[in-house]
């Protein structure tokens, strides 16, 4: 049975109407994709990171209340969970400011087994991040062996523009 594995950045974003939070949710571009599949009954694994704190606690919880296996998050002892606050305007455009305190030691876990026709969903700069790349080549050179499909999801934003 086919597979979606995706990965990237998780992260708790505060949202806030005018100076007031209103809501807190766990977010990510890959993240998010993988959530509205995980929803749907797709058969999806995630690999990615977050702290040994609270904030990691609300994101674990909230990838098992949406069907999205945890086994290939690593849960880092040292650094805090990323934390994004996201200021929406009268249009419910955002306007983020992240706050992110990761360890040296990065994606330390075991991937998914992938097979032919899985899908390896990447994205954004976590696919592009130098930290990250040697651990983003592994993947995408498993991928290409086991004959699965690639899915690259830009999700840059104006600020990204420099």
């Amino acid at each position: 049975m086919r597979k979606v594995i995706g990965i990237g950045e998780t992260i708790l974003d505060i949202i806030f109407r005018g100076d007031q939070p209103s809501a807190a949710v766990p977010g990510g571009s890959v993240f998010n994709g993988i959530v509205s599949l995980g929803r749907m009954g797709v058969n999806v694994g995630f690999i990615s990171e977050t702290g040994n704190d609270r904030v990691g606690n609300i994101i674990l919880q909230f990838m098992r209340e949406n069907n999205i296996p945890t086994d290939h998050v690593n849960v880092f002892p040292d650094g805090k969970s990323p934390v994004s606050l996201a200021f929406l305007n009268e249009q419910s455009d955002a306007e983020y400011i992240f706050y992110k305190d990761y360890p040296r030691q990065r994606l330390d876990v075991l991937f998914p087994k992938l097979e032919e026709d899985d899908i390896v969903m990447v994205g954004s700069y976590y696919a592009l991040n130098p930290v990250l790349r040697e651990k983003i080549l592994e993947l995408l050179d498993q991928a290409r062996e086991k004959k699965a499909i690639i899915y690259y999801d830009p999700n840059f934003r104006s600020s990204h523009k420099n």
